[in-house]
């Protein structure tokens, strides 16, 4: 289920060393002041083999303050999208008996100007074996 996606990602996205981490509906409101992650895994689609699911994983950095006012941190989300690369890629593994792969589907930089943020947002592919 995707409640059962999201701890496994969970899970796997503390390894990435951002100790914030949120899935749907724990999400706080309002500007963001400090980096987090957040997991947001849509609706599993059947299949004869394997369920598949997109999942978004959103690496959340705030913008920094300077002179020409908020600017995305560069260096940091370039950092974090390296970081996230092989940690969040061609993954397998077993779940409460059942088996599991995910891969990253596509990768890049996204901005939420009211947020006062920007994101390396990781669209993964999850794919859970339908097969007992």
């Amino acid at each position: 289920v995707t409640t059962d996606i999201q701890d496994i990602l969970y899970k796997d996205c503390k390894a990435i060393g951002i100790s914030e981490i949120y899935e749907n509906g724990t999400v706080p409101t309002g500007e963001v002041t400090t980096e987090r992650i957040v997991i947001i895994a849509k609706s599993q689609q059947p299949g004869t083999y394997w369920k598949k699911d997109f999942v978004e994983v959103n690496l959340v950095v705030p913008d920094v303050n300077t002179d020409n006012g908020q600017q995305a941190n560069l260096i940091r989300l370039q950092e974090l999208e390296r970081i996230a690369q092989p940690k969040l890629d061609d993954v397998c593994g077993t779940y409460d008996g059942t088996r599991y792969t995910y891969s990253i589907a596509q990768i890049g930089i996204e901005e939420d100007t009211d947020l006062k943020c920007h994101f390396v947002n990781v669209k993964i592919l999850f794919n859970v074996l339908n097969v007992k």
